[in-house]
């Protein structure tokens, strides 16, 4: 269960650019991870692939590390 205190970080790749930032996960499902992206909350989930991806303002995102 998460906490107030809960803290971990994760690495974000924009698909479009290639840049790699550090966001705060926020929450988690068995198919979902919530995460703040520099105050911008994203929903990542599970594709066909294995991968967690997420779409915000015609841009792509993908998840890198968990």
């Amino acid at each position: 269960m998460l906490t107030d205190k809960y803290t971990d970080t994760v690495l974000v790749k924009n698909n479009e650019s290639g840049v790699i930032a550090q966001a705060v996960l926020t929450g988690k499902t068995s198919a979902t991870l919530n995460v703040n992206l520099k105050g911008v909350p994203l929903i990542f989930a599970l594709s066909k692939n294995n991968k967690y991806i997420a779409a915000c303002s015609g841009l792509s995102f993908e998840l890198v590390s968990d």
